[in-house]
């Protein structure tokens, strides 16, 4: 969704900056890769079970490096985005790596917290990513924080 939004955003504006269209690309191609479907069409077998969660991990990881490799000479002050998705996409990898230690090493089958909150946590920062690809806006304040542990002043 949020490809095609900037995509069409872009497409109005010729010459405009693309970044945002290219973050978004990334991160669609990304979750395609990952999507259970297109394994199926594909017929990839390592999305099974006991491996989807260290994919998914990688793919993450992978998209973090294309991005910074996408937005190497953009300033976080301009797009706010590129913190949110990085920041979204390390936390969602964490519960990944989390869940897949706890089913496939620690061998846990009962559901307990860390289950619950690997599900709401992983959905709100996909939103949350949706969110800033749409708007590149601090929504959050996360820019803020961001400069304020760097020890750096406002941006103009």
């Amino acid at each position: 969704m949020a490809f095609l939004y900037n995509m069409v955003s872009k497409s109005i504006v010729p010459n405009s900056d693309k970044t945002l269209m290219w973050i978004s690309l990334t991160m669609f191609l990304s979750y395609l890769a990952s999507d259970p479907l297109t394994s199926a069409t594909f017929q990839i077998e390592s999305m099974s079970y006991a491996t989807a969660y260290v994919v998914w991990t990688a793919l993450d990881l992978t998209c973090i490096g294309a991005i910074l490799l996408i937005t190497k000479d953009k300033s976080i002050n301009s797009y706010p985005a590129k913190l949110y998705v990085i920041i979204g996409l390390l936390i969602n990898s964490a519960l990944f790596i989390s869940m897949y230690i706890d089913i496939n090493i620690l061998e846990n089958t009962e559901e307990w917290w860390l289950w619950g909150f690997y599900t709401v946590t992983v959905n709100i920062m996909d939103a949350m990513m949706l969110i800033a690809l749409f708007s590149n806006k601090d929504f959050l304040g996360f820019v803020k924080l961001y400069r304020k542990v760097r020890g750096q002043s406002e941006a103009a």
